[in-house]
C-alpha cells in the first residue's frame, strides 16, 4: 500500500473517532438545553470551534516539524519497524498528528466553554 494511502485511511478514521467523541460532548450539554433544530446549530458552532483551533494547531505542527532539527536515530527502530523509508517526513506528519489532537482538545474545551455560556445565558 503507498504511503498516501495508508495516511489517508489513518486521518478518516482518527476524524472519525475525534468527531464522534467531541460530538457526544457537545451534544450532553445542548440537546437538553435548547430545542432539536437550535441545539442542533449550537452543536455545529461548537464544532467549528474545534476545527479551527485544531487546524490552526495541525498548521503550527507542520512549521514545528519543518523546522525540526537533530538526531533522528532514536526513530530509525519505530521507521524500521513500519517500513518507513523517509524519517524526516514522518517525524513531521508525527508533529502535525499530534499537533491536530491537542487543538481537537483545546477546541473541544473551548466550545465546551462556548456552549455552557450559551446556556447561562437562556
Amino acid at each position: 500500500m503507498r504511503s498516501e494511502a495508508a495516511a489517508s485511511i489513518v486521518f478518516v478514521l482518527a476524524t472519525c473517532w475525534a468527531g464522534f467523541f467531541s460530538g457526544w460532548f457537545l451534544a450532553r450539554i445542548a440537546v437538553p438545553a435548547w430545542p432539536p433544530r437550535e441545539a442542533f446549530r449550537k452543536c455545529l458552532a461548537g464544532f467549528l470551534i474545534v476545527f479551527i483551533l485544531a487546524l490552526a494547531a495541525a498548521g503550527g505542527g507542520y512549521f514545528l516539524g519543518i523546522h525540526h532539527t537533530g538526531d533522528y536515530s532514536h526513530w530509525q527502530e519505530t521507521c524500521d519497524g513500519l517500513g518507513v523509508a523517509d524519517i524526516r517526513s514522518f517525524v513531521r506528519v508525527a508533529y502535525i498528528h499530534n499537533a491536530s489532537y491537542i487543538g481537537g482538545l483545546v477546541g473541544l474545551v473551548c466550545a465546551i466553554l462556548f456552549l455552557h455560556r450559551l446556556k447561562r445565558r437562556g
